[in-house]
């Protein structure tokens, strides 16, 4: 249901379940997080592009095991929706989701957890759940409200209305509408390989936390570093840096 393929500083994510519009059950989701986890343990790997096979990025969590859950399983379907999620969003490698297609539901939580998001010109995405009696359970709601403010993210969420990609951009929810969607994806990919993988690190974590005593901490600390030298003696000697 995942497959996984590594290129040099980058890697991709594809979820791999056409024949459900990519709707991520359990397995898909803790497939998907044992395969952020060897990831993680690649140190030369800088960002992870997310995208889709077939028509669909996803059409979010599967209605069909649902339909079986009860109040506990239900809490734990939730639970390891969350939990993948956030390790996404609050890990120091950099996420694209490269939207090929629809993002409903989770598909569209899966989307937001990632750091950029580049989409077909013909995508389309919505925080549906309301359209089929439920609500978001994989940190939608919050990370909805985060970005575009509780009034408008009530507006989505009651409704479920189903944006264009051209509405998504203006919300700030896509960053990039592109035809060749995923080559612009590997494109940026090998763009943020060849920047300071330090000053990487240092901006997902300030971007998490949001203080300003945290960003005179993390100047100081890359400013100071082997790495950060190397960035300002590149930039002056006219050349490419050569980070560690």
């Amino acid at each position: 249901m995942i497959e996984v393929e590594e290129k040099g500083n980058y890697a991709i994510i594809t979820l791999k379940r056409e024949e459900k519009a990519n709707a991520m059950n359990i397995e898909l989701m803790e497939e998907l997080y044992a395969s952020l986890r060897s990831l993680e343990n690649r140190k030369n790997i800088l960002s992870i592009i997310i995208t889709g096979s077939g028509k669909f990025f996803s059409a979010g969590g599967d209605l069909s095991q649902m339909l079986s859950l009860d109040d506990v399983s239900g809490s734990r379907f939730s639970f390891i929706g969350h939990h993948v999620l956030d390790y996404i969003e609050n890990n120091e490698k950099v996420y694209i989701a490269a939207l090929n297609g629809p993002a409903y539901g989770g598909g569209m939580e899966l989307a937001l957890a990632c750091d950029i998001r580049i989409a077909r010109p013909n995508v389309v995405m919505g925080q549906t759940e309301i359209n089929v009696g439920l609500v978001t359970g994989w940190g939608g709601a919050e990370r909805l409200i985060r970005y575009v403010g509780k009034s408008m993210a009530g507006y989505l969420l009651l409704t479920g209305k189903v944006l264009t990609a051209e509405e998504a951009k203006s919300l700030g929810l896509v960053h990039i509408i592109s035809e060749e969607y995923m080559k612009d994806a590997e494109k940026l990919a090998i763009d943020i390989s060849r920047k300071n993988p330090d000053a990487i690190r240092a901006y997902k974590l300030m971007l998490k936390e949001n203080s300003y005593v945290l960003e005179r901490s993390m100047f100081g600390k890359i400013v100071s570093s082997q790495n950060g030298k190397e960035a300002i003696k590149a930039f002056f000697e006219k050349r490419e840096p050569k980070f560690v």
